[in-house]
């Protein structure tokens, strides 16, 4: 309950901030008007927050270069079976959405390959950022992270199987538009984690400990 709360007061200003970001960012740059695709934009743009903060994503005021690395694959499953496989399933879990957000908000992500090798692409970025902070960079995580956005893609699958029409084919600068709308998100989303939530949170703890 506490870890819960802890995440609560950390994440939620850091979402207040991303969502001006987000209205601009569909409004202004990509021209976008549907308050459903700003609604499902806000929400992957709060996943990634969440992210960031539980796999310990640096700030610009701690960084510490700790080269801490695992390479052999599953090794931890002898050592630790219990803490490995505990492991494993929340890593599969927290990039469950993000195999599930993907397609499902972006139809260029509609394809099996490209969303994989987006969680792919995102989780080995959280593994090289880590090298940055006191945590282990494993490929272990790198693999149960990937398996994650496949199994959050599956269910997208499944659950779209009935409800989502073929996409139309577009314009080219549509299309563009949609590829790149999620990774301009995240870089804009750990810019703002990485400098303006040490100011933030700052604030934030002064006034929940009442100081």
């Amino acid at each position: 309950m506490v870890r819960l709360f802890i995440i609560g007061v950390d994440c939620f200003p850091i979402w207040i901030l991303a969502i001006p970001v987000i209205a601009i960012l569909q409004r202004l740059v990509f021209k976008q008007r549907s308050i459903g695709k700003f609604f499902m934009a806000l929400v992957f743009a709060f996943y990634l927050i969440g992210v960031f903060f539980v796999t310990g994503i640096p700030t610009f005021d701690f960084l510490k270069i700790e080269l801490n690395f695992q390479w052999i694959p599953l090794i931890d499953i002898v050592n630790e079976p219990v803490a490995y496989l505990k492991n494993t399933v929340l890593n599969i879990i927290l990039f469950m959405p993000m195999g599930f957000l993907l397609p499902m908000v972006w139809k260029e992500y509609r394809s099996f390959k490209v969303t994989l090798f987006s969680g792919l692409a995102v989780s080995l970025l959280i593994e090289i950022l880590q090298i940055f902070t006191f945590r282990l960079t494993d490929i272990d995580d790198l693999l149960t992270n990937t398996l994650g956005t496949a199994a959050g893609y599956y269910l997208w699958k499944m659950a779209a199987r009935r409800m989502v029409k073929k996409p139309s084919e577009g314009s080219e600068a549509n299309k563009m538009s949609g590829i790149y709308e999620p990774i301009i998100i995240l870089g804009i989303m750990f810019l703002i984690h990485f400098f303006l939530k040490p100011l933030v949170l700052n604030v934030v703890w002064d006034l929940v400990l009442g100081y």
